[in-house]
């Protein structure tokens, strides 16, 4: 998909979110400004989250997003970007919300943590202009 501006990327997102029933994991793979956090306000919209809450958790780690919505009960948001140490995801506790049938997990920077990570979703977020974005989900 082809997006031409923030509200179609936050649209596209939407609409994926449609086809969640709990348990995922999604990768958000793209550059620094590719769009990631943008996509995450479209994961906001869809499960009733305020989507100026959506920020990146960069310095966290992880934020966690508490909804009810197709038996989703909360949206975990990972940055691994400053994860180097395979002993670190241990540390942060984020294992324990991986394939949760209550809980979908979206992670920035995954190949920081890729080790523990499988069957997931991947979206390409690809920057080919100012405003416009390629997503590709793998």
């Amino acid at each position: 998909m082809i997006s031409n501006s923030d509200a179609e990327t936050i649209n596209f997102a939407y609409e994926f979110c449609k086809s969640l029933k709990g348990g995922e994991i999604i990768c958000l793979n793209g550059d620094l400004g590719a769009g990631k956090t943008t996509f995450m306000k479209g994961v906001a919209k869809f499960f009733n989250i305020k989507q100026d809450e959506i920020i990146s958790p960069t310095f966290t780690i992880a934020n966690i997003y508490n909804c009810n919505k197709n038996g989703i009960k909360k949206i975990i948001h990972i940055d691994a970007y400053r994860i180097k140490n395979e002993y670190e995801v241990f540390d942060f506790g984020i294992l324990e919300f991986f394939h949760n049938k209550d809980v979908v997990v979206f992670i920035e920077w995954s190949e920081n943590i890729k080790k523990y990570i499988n069957n997931e979703i991947n979206i390409n977020i690809k920057i080919l202009g100012d405003n416009k974005r390629e997503l590709q989900i793998i």
